[in-house]
C-alpha cells in the first residue's frame, strides 16, 4: 500500500526504531516485572 518509489528495505529502516524501542521494553519488563504490575496493583488495591 505503498507509493511504487517506495521500497521494502526503506519500510523496513523506517520501522527499525520503533522495534527497537520494543525489544527494549520487552527486557526491561522480563528483567523488572514490577514496572508492568505497578499500575494494577495500585488501581486494585483499594
Amino acid at each position: 500500500m505503498s507509493p511504487p518509489h517506495v521500497s521494502l528495505n526503506q519500510i523496513f529502516l523506517g520501522m527499525l526504531p520503533f522495534m527497537g524501542i520494543q525489544v527494549i521494553a520487552i527486557i526491561l519488563l522480563y528483567m523488572f516485572p514490577g514496572i508492568g504490575l505497578w499500575l494494577p496493583q495500585m488501581l486494585y488495591s483499594r
